[in-house]
């Protein structure tokens, strides 16, 4: 999956209010307290969508941008992509593809139930 990096918009601050309701201040991946704040998926929308974004914690902000996550340390993936909001399950997704092990079990099988494509890092139609 190859997607350009792109800046996180200011604009998706308008969502914090409704984001901070449904996340209850927590990060929606790994239920983090810290550092927790808005985060839009990419490919952005002309406005920022609720559906494609997401509270989100340092730790899995970072490894969003980077494209770059820890097998050991994400073991979360596996309870966030069942969340009921789709930004999460595409976050979940997007995530699982950049492990460094994609042979492994549980990270191939935890990704097979998320719907999304491997070559596209979206929701399959």
């Amino acid at each position: 999956m190859t997607r350009k990096r792109m800046k996180q918009r200011a604009a998706v601050g308008r969502l914090g209010k409704l984001l901070t309701r449904r996340s209850r201040g927590k990060c929606e991946l790994c239920g983090s307290s810290d550092t927790v704040r808005a985060y839009e998926l990419v490919p952005y929308e002309e406005d920022p969508d609720p559906e494609r974004s997401l509270m989100a914690c340092g730790r899995c902000r970072e490894w969003l941008e980077r494209e770059k996550a820890d097998p050991v340390d994400a073991w979360f993936l596996s309870e966030a992509v069942w969340s009921e909001e789709p930004a999460v399950r595409l976050a979940a997704a997007r995530m699982l593809l950049v492990l460094d092990d994609p042979g492994n079990p549980w990270i191939r099988d935890t990704f097979d139930a998320t719907g999304v494509d491997a070559e596209t890092g979206e929701f399959r139609a």
